[in-house]
């Protein structure tokens, strides 16, 4: 009689690949995505210096208003980024993340106080504007701002849609930038079709008031220590 012996079970090599492959390709996915705040700030970082030229030079509160928004911008991204990069990598950072979104916060709100002061100023004391090359000036600032707002969208729905205090506190500091933009392309709209300069610092008001509701409004979920929800 034969001996019929049961063949030697071959591991399943290809099974075996396939199922480290998910393993393998999640870590160069998530690399490729690196800091959420980094194109940003690099967007925010050249166009504040183009803004602050022409600001002074146009003597437009809004351009300049929106100037020092680009400017906070780059200082609350940058901070962002770097608390980012330390939550990455360190599980225990909330605290530090909370902190920086409440410097964020407070120096938005600084800044609006200080565009509506000067606006109440300036409506006292008017002063020529420029009115064509601020809406150029600011229109190329609606774009960049448009561009950044886009990409932190795309982030936050990258990453579950759940938008963390900092995200949040970075993000408010771009949408005044595009508020602020948008200001000043109306302004520069209006002087140069109609010569009626008090446009300029009115609209300044009116975006500052709506930041300093908005700017509140985080505080006091970064004050709760809330999960970054509206309620």
């Amino acid at each position: 009689m034969k001996n019929h012996q049961a063949p030697m079970e071959q591991p399943d090599v290809k099974a075996c690949c396939q199922s480290h492959q998910p393993a393998q390709q999640e870590a160069p996915h998530d690399h490729a995505h690196g800091n959420p705040f980094l194109v940003p700030f690099l967007a925010i970082s050249i166009f504040t210096i183009v803004e602050f030229v022409g600001g002074v030079w146009t003597q437009s509160l809004a351009l300049l208003s929106d100037a020092w928004h680009m400017l906070f911008d780059v200082v609350a991204l940058g901070l962002a980024m770097w608390a980012a990069h330390q939550t990455r990598h360190n599980d225990a950072s909330s605290q530090l993340e909370r902190r920086v979104s409440m410097i964020n916060a407070l120096s938005m709100l600084g800044v609006a106080i200080w565009i509506i002061i000067e606006a109440v100023e300036r409506l006292s004391h008017p002063v020529s504007v420029a009115g064509g090359y601020v809406g150029v000036i600011a229109t190329l600032g609606l774009l960049v701002n448009i561009f950044v707002a886009r990409h932190m969208h795309h982030q936050h729905h990258h990453h579950g849609g759940d938008a963390s205090l900092n995200h949040r506190a970075a993000f408010l500091h771009v949408l005044g930038d595009l508020l602020g933009s948008v200001a000043a392309v109306v302004a520069g709209a209006v002087i140069y079709f109609t010569g009626w300069m008090a446009i300029d610092p009115i609209l300044s008001i009116l975006i500052s008031v709506l930041l300093l509701v908005v700017t509140l409004n985080l505080i006091r979920d970064i004050w709760r220590g809330g999960t970054g929800h509206t309620h």
